[in-house]
């Protein structure tokens, strides 16, 4: 008997609830010159809702310029021998090793082979990830800053900018604890929710009655009309009706500056 043909490869295959499946041999590339090759993995066209992660293919002897993130991140050897110069600081790497490199510190890979490529996996810790290109060997000015997401449209969907719904909530005296298990009972219905993304409840240390509620949606339209015109709301404000002091005061917002 003949056993039946293995199912197709997809670049990007879809599991539950939203997960996805990346083969970077598989997915759009963006060349980057000079025999430097970046493939974005996950990304905030494909779900990511507080990072960045991507590969990048150095061809033998080649590097990147120096330059700074504004935030955070971390890069991974995945193959081959590397040079990483960090704010002047010269540091020889292999197969595993990590490196972690703080908002604004300037930093850049080489590949130390003449003979092999290099590849690394990078992390950057935000969304709103820019890349400022500094000084090289020629002298010529730093660029201003660019959205990762913008460098890497081409291969990994339309830029996407989320927007934070912000509820400021006051809760009646001796409700607090039921509160807080009211939000976390409702949190399935956010998550189940169209353009949901990320739900955070914080609450004040100088005034314990007043809390924030602060939830990432793709759109506006996704807050307002999707779910608040969903069953899903009115089940929300079942849960936390008899918990709250007044109708909450709420805003959307959309990060305009990441400086760290």
């Amino acid at each position: 008997m003949t056993p039946p043909d293995p199912p197709a490869k997809l670049p990007v295959a879809r599991a539950v609830r939203g997960s996805l499946v990346l083969r970077p041999d598989e997915l759009p590339a963006v060349d980057r010159g000079g025999g430097v090759v970046t493939v974005p993995l996950v990304t905030a066209a494909r779900g990511a809702t507080t990072y960045l992660t991507g590969t990048t293919v150095f061809a033998p002897g080649t590097a990147i310029g120096h330059h700074l993130h504004n935030v955070a991140e971390s890069v991974v050897i995945l193959a081959g021998e590397a040079v990483v110069d960090i704010d002047g600081v010269r540091t020889t790497l292999r197969a595993s090793d990590a490196t972690f490199v703080p908002a604004n510190v300037p930093h850049h890979f080489e590949n130390a082979s003449d003979s092999d490529e290099m590849r690394i996996l990078w992390v950057y810790g935000s969304l709103d990830t820019t890349r400022t290109i500094l000084p090289g060997p020629d002298d010529h000015p730093p660029t201003a800053p660019s959205r990762i997401d913008q460098e890497q449209a081409g291969g990994a969907g339309t830029p996407v900018r989320p927007i934070h719904e912000v509820a400021q909530i006051e809760v009646r005296p001796g409700h607090e604890q039921a509160f807080e298990e009211a939000v976390a009972a409702a949190t399935p219905l956010f998550q189940q929710a169209g353009g949901a993304r990320t739900l955070t409840l914080s609450r004040s240390l100088e005034r314990p009655q007043h809390y924030q509620l602060t939830i990432g949606w793709d759109t506006v339209e996704d807050h307002v009309t999707g779910f608040r015109e969903s069953p899903a709301f009115l089940a929300w404000r079942g849960l936390v009706g008899d918990h709250i002091a007044g109708p909450p005061r709420v805003e959307h917002l959309r990060a305009v500056h990441t400086g760290f």
